[in-house]
């Protein structure tokens, strides 16, 4: 029988036995199929999604140890030696919840289905060993052995006979986006204190801080997980909003598609049935049980109504709303961290009521945050009328028959559900749809704190136009509302900023006119020697004149009774290698590489011969440093002035220090470039050089990476949303792990270039003397390196490229002096091979 102590979904339906009596797996095998097929009436207005199949529910056994889970650690890396360094892992929710844990062995669980919060269990990964590494947030990009991580747990899951089902989060709460630059620029300040340490020659005390900066947004990292999972079969899901929502609307559903929820202690405010497990630790994993917390022993123990404990649950802070300002005064709060016990204490003395916990400390409020009552009203109805997708695929709102009039303020604008659709297959990414339901972006902290002249001209100038037009592919197909509506913009480093973007452009009069069929480009990959879909293809196919011809939609006579008809309807993209090359052609043209008459223009001139120089190098090393996307991302940079030997911020620590000055803007520039390629890496954390000047350069590189993403899913989107391409099909996860600019790189190769060529290059040094110095280099600085003088050599090659292509520019496109500083480096380098 099963005991209320119990904490999988299978306990937690106290009618389980009867449901189990009246549902057959047929039924609910039945329901599976329902959920696997779009529904073809609705296809346009419904999300799908896919559950796991159905499984008998089993009897489990918990055991009620009410005690603390076993202690964790997480593992950093000496600068110079990769020694260990141990110290305490961060702590994840709240200290008193995390005392009142209950275990169970994976023995109990054979068979079962967890669903599973990605971004929580993505956390507990990079915070906690063996998977953490403190120097992520000095580096960017992903951790270097996260991949392996995940498979080995996703190995761990499938020996003990338990399958995970991951739900991601999809837009963001209102008062998400706030709340997460709050703890972004808290974050700034540890990280800030780490390069402190690291210029005292502490590093140490740097990699501890670097470590627990909380400086990484686990969102980034949602396209490792997701690629793994793919690869490997397992079922995801993409919340409309919330994965904790859309969790509890799983663990209550009567359709039995898995048998426990696994997550943060934001489950606890929503309508689960009772019982959440916690990602295991390397421990619990060594030890082969789960740990997990009962929200009614919970509310038992503190003696409360639910109301009053998801009351106190909002006022410690959750993702979409900041702690309670007085629970964060020690002189008020004498023990921090602060608890959920701390919250309900200053309820029990305050009528029970937040509203008269806000005016005992009105003064507090006022100095601190004067809106937090709104707020904690807001973040209280969002729970309320949290939106989820439902068994059927269709987006619902809870208890919507007491929607009220204002839902906008605390829900968001209602977008078109086709639009969720996408948003669960990863078509289009949350940060695009957010500035939509909120008519809000925001420009978050980077990594390294610096809001150069350079960064500022970026994302408030540089990078508007590219906004613009990715917001008006969208804004043009949906709503007319949002078109005669603007989108403000917020940015970190200054509170008081906010700009406008302009949601009544027309970019699709560009773009519409790119519907090539497979048919017609398929030939182009023999003399391309590159592949349908890769941006490589994209660019190459139009050198030749006769494939552009074919490009150009066939106009017909305008008849006189349909005067507004120009061209033939052409037939939906259907293929996969037509969406990505179509999509690819599209950028091209907005981004002005290409014109109006689909010819490469004198910048796309330039990147196709940089591709064509490329190309041997992509082929014998199968693109393993990730050039072809770099290439782009080069000529990108270089037209926002942004790739260049110019602004070498002597004041940051880690930029080229020897020779003339000339000398150190050539390294400056070679070690820039070098920055977008991947450096090869055995699966552990970094050791070696840090760099705060490649790093802030590093923020520059992902501002454009991530506009530039976020414009090409716009073209898809925008394509699908106008049926120009076959949205009845099933290829859209395919479609959105093959579009480029997808993936970070971190900035250890351009690290390693320019300490490379600074200190260890000697220019008297015979060949074979420089083949000893790289290697004596990689086993100094780089011990964990795969290839060095490959990988060298390769960014070398790179800079060969680019340096090819940049030849070809007139000085419309480049100045003469800015031209002779590539010059002057690639002299710089040819010297030191």
């Amino acid at each position: 029988m099963y005991s209320r102590n119990t904490f999988v979904m299978s306990f937690q339906y106290t009618n389980m036995v009867g449901l189990m009596d009246q549902c057959s797996p047929d039924r609910n095998h039945y329901a599976l199929d329902r959920l696997l097929e779009p529904r073809s009436d609705f296809l346009d207005s419904y999300v799908t999604w896919v559950p796991p199949d159905y499984q008998h529910v089993h009897n489990y056994n918990f055991t009620s140890e009410y005690a603390p889970s076993p202690a964790t650690a997480f593992l950093g890396y000496n600068f110079d030696t990769g020694a260990d360094k141990i110290h305490p892992a961060v702590s994840d929710g709240d200290v008193w919840v995390s005392s009142e844990l209950c275990s169970m062995s994976f023995s109990d669980l054979a068979g079962a289905k967890i669903a599973v919060e990605a971004t929580n269990y993505l956390q507990h990964m990079i915070d906690e060993a063996p998977a953490h590494e403190p120097l992520l947030a000095a580096l960017g990009g992903y951790p270097i052995g996260l991949k392996q991580h995940i498979k080995k747990e996703l190995d761990n899951w499938k020996a003990n006979d338990i399958t995970p089902v991951f739900v991601f989060d999809g837009q963001s709460m209102v008062g998400k986006e706030q709340t997460t630059l709050h703890f972004a620029k808290a974050a700034l300040a540890k990280t800030q204190k780490a390069w402190e340490l690291y210029v005292d020659n502490d590093p140490e005390g740097a990699v501890k801080n670097f470590g627990s900066s909380g400086a990484v947004r686990v969102t980034d990292l949602y396209p490792v997980l997701r690629e793994i999972l793919s690869e490997r079969g397992l079922d995801f899901i993409t919340a409309p909003f919330s994965a904790c929502a859309q969790l509890a609307y799983l663990d209550r559903l009567d359709t039995q598609y898995i048998d426990g929820i696994m997550g943060s202690q934001e489950l606890l405010l929503y309508d689960i049935h009772d019982a959440i497990i916690i990602p295991p630790s390397q421990t619990e994993w060594e030890k082969k049980s789960f740990s997990g917390i009962i929200k009614s022993d919970l509310i038992r123990k503190q003696n409360v109504t639910p109301d009053m404990f998801a009351d106190a649950l909002l006022m410690v802070g959750t993702s979409f709303l900041p702690p309670f300002p007085p629970l964060l005064d020690p002189n008020i709060t004498l023990r921090q961290p602060h608890t959920i016990g701390d919250a309900i204490n200053m309820l029990r003395t305050s009528e029970k009521s937040v509203t008269s916990v806000c005016t005992g400390f009105s003064d507090i409020l006022e100095m601190r945050d004067p809106e937090w009552l709104d707020k904690f009203r807001k973040a209280k109805m969002a729970v309320k009328h949290c939106v989820t997708v439902h068994e059927d695929g269709s987006v619902h709102v809870r208890d919507y028959d007491s929607l009220t009039h204002d839902n906008s303020a605390y829900l968001g604008l209602q977008l078109p559900p086709e639009l969720y659709h996408y948003l669960a297959k990863v078509v289009i990414s949350p940060r695009t749809l957010n500035s939509f339901s909120s008519l809000e972006t925001f420009v978050f902290p980077t990594l390294d704190g610096v809001a150069s002249d350079e960064y500022r001209k970026l994302v408030t100038k540089s990078l508007f136009p590219l906004k613009e037009t990715t917001a008006s592919l969208i804004s043009s197909r949906i709503n007319r509302y949002f078109q005669k509506n603007v989108l403000k913009v917020r940015f970190w480093f200054d509170n008081d900023l906010v700009l406008k973007i302009d949601l009544s452009g027309s970019p699709n009069t560009q773009a519409d006119t790119w519907q090539v069929k497979e048919a017609t480009f398929k030939a182009q990959e023999s003399p391309t020697l590159s592949t349908a879909g890769k941006l490589s293809f994209a660019v190459l196919a139009l050198q030749d004149e006769e494939f552009i011809a074919k490009t150009h939609l066939e106009k017909k006579p305008k008849p006189e009774a349909k005067p507004l008809q120009e061209y033939d309807v052409p037939a939906a993209l259907n293929s996969v290698p037509e969406i990505l090359s179509n999509a690819l052609w599209r950028l091209l043209h907005l981004r002005g590489y290409v014109n109006n008459k689909h010819e490469l223009t004198s910048w796309g001139k330039a990147l196709a011969v940089t591709l064509k120089a490329l190309g041997p190098s992509i082929k014998t090393y199968n693109d393993v440093n990730h050039m072809e996307e770099a290439a782009f991302l080069a000529y990108e940079l270089i037209r926002f002035d942004n790739l260049n030997s110019r602004n070498r911020h002597t004041e940051l620590i880690g930029g080229p220090l020897r020779g003339t000055d000339e000398d150190k803007s050539n390294c400056l520039l070679i070690g820039r470039t070098a920055c977008l390629l991947k450096l090869r890496h055995q699966n552990i954390g970094y050791t070696g050089p840090l760099s705060k000047n490649f790093l802030s350069f590093y923020s520059i590189v992902k501002a454009v990476k991530e506009t530039d993403r976020d414009l090409l899913q716009a073209i898809v989107t925008s394509m699908f949303l106008n049926n120009q391409a076959d949205r009845h099909g099933n290829a859209f996860e395919e479609i959105s792990q093959s579009l480029p600019l997808g993936s970070d790189i971190n900035i250890a190769l351009g690290i390693a270039v320019k300490t490379y060529l600074d200190d260890f290059c000697k220019l008297d040094s015979t060949p074979a003397a420089r083949e000893i110095e790289k290697q004596q280099y990689a086993e100094k600085l780089l011990p964990h390196s795969v290839n060095f003088a490959q990988d060298l050599d390769q960014s070398f090659k790179f800079f060969d490229a680019l340096w090819e292509g940049i030849k070809t520019l007139g000085e419309n496109e480049m100045s003469n002096a800015d031209k002779k500083n590539w010059e002057s480096a690639k002299a710089f380098l040819d010297r030191r091979r």
